[in-house]
């Protein structure tokens, strides 16, 4: 099985659109790598990326692929907005998790991990703000690798990450318990009180899911 890294240097994967959300067209292999990392090193690589108090009264955990114009579209038009109202006033807790749809959004998984801890949703930012350039990139590699030198990582880094074993079987492990724990399929989609919901949502929709679930007295 070649890795991430030659994959990507050989060319982009193409992805189908299917509004309003979307599905994977190849199976994410969780073979590749042969380097290994400490246990410490997994668990940070690994651990959820959320924005908000850790003990707010709603979570709401977001699956999203990197490569999904759907997910780009929610991140960099509806969740500012909601993160103004409703993260950052400690009602919600946001947890972004990663459901990625073939191998290039996999990559992109894998290096916003790798990066510095705090520049993690900064990082993200990046990718759905230029997703369109180097999603679509014959070789996306190297629109990837300057990205994540803006994160703050060596070419000597990317490579790394990209060739991390423990980190693309973790994803992997991300995606399949998404699947077997909440149906999810598609992205994007939203786990909000234990209940699934599949597709883009709206501002309005999302608030009226989060003010369903507020106890009365948060709201």
């Amino acid at each position: 099985m070649q890795t991430l890294l030659r994959l990507l240097a050989q060319g982009g994967l193409a992805m189908t659109l299917l509004a309003p959300v979307c599905t994977a067209q190849e199976t994410v292999s969780d073979e590749s790598p042969v380097r290994a990392v400490s246990a410490a090193s997994e668990s940070h690589l690994l651990a959820d990326r959320f924005m908000g108090r850790a003990d707010a009264p709603v979570t709401v955990i977001g699956y999203s692929s990197l490569t999904c114009p759907h997910c780009a579209e929610f991140h960099t038009r509806i969740l500012p907005r909601f993160k103004t109202h409703y993260i950052d006033t400690g009602k919600v807790k946001f947890i972004y998790r990663d459901f990625p749809l073939e191998r290039v959004a996999t990559a992109a998984a894998m290096l916003a991990r790798c990066a510095p801890y705090d520049m993690y949703f900064r990082f993200l930012d990046a990718l759905f703000g230029s997703q369109k350039t180097w999603s679509k990139a014959a070789k996306p590699r190297q629109l990837l690798a300057s990205l994540a030198r803006l994160g703050g990582m060596s070419e000597e880094e990317v490579d790394q990450c990209l060739g991390n074993a423990t980190l693309l079987t973790g994803l992997t492990a991300m995606r399949n318990e998404a699947r077997d724990k909440y149906g999810i399929k598609a992205t994007p989609s939203f786990v909000i009180g234990n209940k699934t919901h599949v597709g883009i949502v709206s501002y309005e929709v999302l608030v009226s899911l989060v003010e369903a679930a507020l106890p009365q007295s948060s709201q």
